[in-house]
């Protein structure tokens, strides 16, 4: 049963490993503090360090609702870059919800020979979260594994955590949430075809189809650099429904400075730099037209946030 909950036969099957247990999303500070445990874990311990993780968040098993700020493939692409030797990520399911810690370290030992786990001070595994750090290190004493408990990474004055940071994108506050994750916000998605209002009124953008699963910053218009074909270039991107023009869905837009080029298709990063203004409602085409003037104005001689 514990082997259909998650077990996956690797190359390196049964290695002595140092395992960092979370949902890592966003791999922001706090995140990177426990990554860099695992490595001196697993060199005191002359094992591998690896991460044990889940490729759903668990909140959408438990019912719950909740927007990631990373894509699964590129959080796991960090972790490996951050150090991590192994990164296991298996689905979160109802049976896996169903395990105690006990039954949830047996998963863990079916997998590797478990010398350590690296855990986050509020870090908590099997059935309404029984598996607490504290209990873990019980666990731990009896089955012969140490336990690491990395203590929260404080950020004027308050612990770094994918809570805070969602957040703080929510509220546009993307400079702050850059503080956080070391590193831009920024979404990926597909170039695809909109109204091309943009177009008619002379400043053409790129219309995102991005996953709407991931946290979407506030409404407004913000500096950005886009990423295109392995270039960047400076832009500024509309976040909301276009109310002078009458939208009606939320949109993500972007106009890449000084670019023209057919797109279409094509995959783009946006990654957020600062919230200029908030989205605005304007008397005529041309008032908007003057506003995006000095939108593009504001992003291209922004200096670095």
């Amino acid at each position: 049963m514990l082997r259909g909950a998650g077990f996956k036969e690797s190359m390196t099957a049964y290695q002595p490993a140092v395992v960092a247990l979370g949902m890592f999303d966003g791999v922001h500070l706090g995140h990177r503090a426990l990554m860099t445990r695992l490595q001196e874990e697993a060199e005191r311990l002359g094992a591998v360090p690896a991460v044990y993780t889940f490729s759903n968040h668990p909140l959408e098993v438990l019912g719950g609702n909740i927007r990631l700020l990373l894509d699964m493939r590129e959080r796991n692409r960090m972790l490996r870059s951050l150090g991590a030797e192994q990164v296991i990520s298996v689905p979160f399911t109802q049976e896996m919800a169903q395990l105690g810690a006990e039954e949830f370290i047996d998963l863990l030992m079916e997998r590797w020979e478990v010398r350590g786990l690296v855990v986050g001070y509020n870090y908590t595994c099997g059935i309404r979260g029984s598996g607490t750090p504290e209990t873990l290190k019980e666990i731990g004493m009896r089955r012969g594994f140490s336990v690491s408990v990395v203590e929260p990474v404080l950020y004027e004055g308050e612990p770094v955590s994918s809570t805070r940071i969602r957040l703080a994108i929510e509220q546009g506050d993307v400079v702050g949430a850059a503080r956080l994750l070391k590193r831009r916000y920024s979404l990926t998605g597909d170039v695809v075809q909109n109204k091309r209002i943009g177009t008619r009124i002379g400043f053409p953008t790129a219309n995102i189809d991005a996953d709407m699963r991931r946290v979407i910053p506030a409404e407004g218009v913000y500096a950005a650099f886009a990423f295109v074909d392995g270039a960047v270039y400076r832009a500024v991107t509309n976040i909301g429904s276009n109310p002078t023009v009458h939208g009606e869905k939320l949109t993500i837009e972007t106009h890449i400075i000084d670019f023209n080029a057919d797109i279409y298709g094509q995959p783009i990063t946006i990654a957020f730099r600062k919230r200029l203004r908030a989205e605005a409602v304007f008397d005529s085409l041309d008032a908007l037209k003057e506003q995006i003037r000095r939108d593009i104005e504001a992003a291209a001689t922004l200096k670095d946030c």
